[in-house]
């Protein structure tokens, strides 16, 4: 039985958007999140997945347009048309602002689609594979923590926000066991939800323990009734224990430039439902797909470089450029940034997909804001710390330039005694 995870789609990111593209009358950031979505339904088909699994946040926003709706369902059909079955949990991007109404999400089970179920309520599940086998899956989607917190402020409104989030916690934690009661040992069993864990990090390398979310930990889905525990909400992925294996399988696409690192993709398992509990899972791998590239460069002109426009070329021709989104950061004089403006420099940065700036940081600038003195420095002291800015200075020229200033100072003060 094979199984795929992703989550974190975020159809409708415009951000970092140059154009729009001609052959979709898309915005061409929009294309690039439903090419990596192409990619996935692709290989499903291709490798004869028996289960398509989504943990979570189909849209950037809680009102997707109908066109963003319209290209999510055109790929959930093509799986569903191929009998590929489809599971969507609901994420915190999917849920409205008010409770009652739709989540964005909810027009599948409404019309009743055929071999698409959605998790929005936490509850186990089952649902028949590509081959009509079944698995087990107990989905949480993103929790209403408003909604908690304001039920137990009504049980104890003095109780503090750190007792609040455990309680949360021990609420998900005695409806899950209660949930695990119900399941069918003979049959594989999975964990899928959107939420956070508080051992995982951001694509920043933050950890999630800083955010104000009640946070569940590693060790709470280590239970050998689970198979695999399929995660949604943190765009980077991440193994955080092996048995069973609890992952984050991260966004599809890059959002932004705290994600240019990461190796964007999916998940593939396969698990083999005749051995028995603890045992099933024979493999899982990360496949990656072709995401749009993000390019930081960073580039400091010496002062004393004779050819500031040589020198920027042929750093920016060992770069990743062509055809990504870039951001450059120069930090020279302010003559030496002239440069960018050279044609040669021009038709390298043309090739990106979006320059999306050039961020100058004037080298003379940031030297005299970086002095630092109190108001009862005298002359020779605010110069000899001015001169300590000056890396490519030796220190015998230092030596020099202290006693000619000391000169200038002495025959100044000779003259108007």
């Amino acid at each position: 039985m094979k199984i795929l995870h992703f989550s974190d789609l975020h159809i409708g990111y415009e951000r970092y958007s140059k154009t729009t593209d001609l052959e979709t009358g898309l915005d061409d950031r929009i294309v690039d999140f439903l090419n990596v979505f192409d990619e996935l339904v692709d290989y499903a088909i291709i490798e004869n997945v028996d289960l398509v699994l989504f943990a979570g946040d189909a849209f950037k926003t809680r009102n997707p347009t109908p066109t963003h709706l319209r290209e999510f369902t055109k790929r959930l059909m093509k799986l569903t048309h191929n009998n590929i079955p489809v599971v969507l949990v609901v994420g915190n991007h999917d849920i409205p602002a008010v409770k009652q109404r739709a989540t964005s999400l909810d027009i599948f089970p409404t019309m009743n689609v055929d071999k698409v179920t959605v998790i929005d309520q936490l509850k186990l599940y089952t649902v028949n594979t590509k081959n009509n086998e079944q698995v087990q899956i107990i989905g949480l989607p993103w929790p209403r923590f408003g909604t908690f917190t304001s039920n137990i402020r009504k049980k104890d409104p003095n109780m503090k926000v750190e007792e609040i989030a455990k309680s949360i916690v021990d609420v998900f934690d005695t409806s899950i066991n209660n949930e695990l009661k119900k399941i069918d040992k003979s049959i594989p069993c999975i964990f899928s939800g959107h939420l956070s864990v508080m051992e995982a990090k951001t694509s920043t390398e933050t950890l999630m323990s800083i955010t104000n979310d009640p946070l569940l930990s590693t060790q709470f889905f280590i239970r050998p009734e689970f198979d695999y525990v399929a995660l949604g909400h943190i765009h980077k992925d991440q193994v955080l224990n092996e048995d069973p294996p609890v992952i984050y399988s991260g966004s599809l696409e890059r959002v932004d430039f705290g994600e240019k690192n990461d190796d964007k993709g999916f998940y593939i398992l396969e698990i083999d439902k005749n051995k028995p509990q603890g045992n099933r899972l024979k493999y899982y791998k990360k496949i990656k797909v072709d995401a749009r590239k993000f390019n930081e460069i960073k580039i400091k002109i010496p002062k004393t470089e004779l050819y500031p426009d040589k020198y920027l070329e042929n750093i920016l021709n060992k770069e990743l450029i062509s055809d990504a989104i870039v951001r450059l950061h120069i930090e020279s004089t302010k003559e030496h940034f002239e440069s960018v403006n050279d044609p040669k420099i021009k038709q390298i940065l043309s090739t990106a997909k979006n320059l999306v700036s050039i961020v100058p940081s004037y080298l003379s600038e940031k030297q005299n804001n970086n002095v630092l003195l109190p108001e009862s420095s005298g002359v020779m002291d605010m110069f000899e710390k001015y001169l300590e800015n000056f890396e490519d200075l030796s220190d015998q020229k230092k030596i020099d330039l202290i006693e000619f200033g000391k000169e200038i100072i002495t025959e100044y003060e000779a003259e108007n005694e």
